[in-house]
């Protein structure tokens, strides 16, 4: 069961960095030089790494999910967006507003009154 929740862990993980990579690559994407360069800026390693994640992480909560109750897998599913939140700010320098710190704690909050009854904690 541990294991289960390891693969929910690394699975969220992997979901927010897919974002920032994706994020990273895409500034890379050139759009006013026709079809052909459009395409091909797609196929950049940061772009190609969030794919990888993308792909990887579904994998790991299939596996994790014939172990764990469905309302308690996808709840974890909900941390992505304060990883992401943290990644944004220390990789990729975006600004952090008081709304997101509020929406962060209240994710967070609403996680633990979520999953209270199933001892995750």
């Amino acid at each position: 069961m541990i294991t289960a929740y390891i693969q929910l862990l690394v699975m969220v993980i992997l979901t927010s960095l897919s974002q920032i990579f994706i994020k990273i690559g895409s500034r890379k994407i050139i759009t006013k030089r026709g079809a052909a360069i459009l395409i091909k800026t797609f196929f950049n390693p940061n772009i190609i790494t969030g794919m990888v994640f993308v792909a990887a992480a579904p994998l790991l909560y299939f596996s994790a999910l014939s172990k764990v109750p469905l309302n308690i897998a996808f709840s974890v599913s909900g941390l992505g967006y304060i990883i992401v939140i943290i990644l944004g700010r220390f990789v990729l320098k975006e600004r952090i507003t008081v709304f997101h710190i509020a929406g962060g704690l209240l994710i967070l909050c609403g996680f633990m009154v979520w999953n209270m009854g199933a001892g995750l904690y």
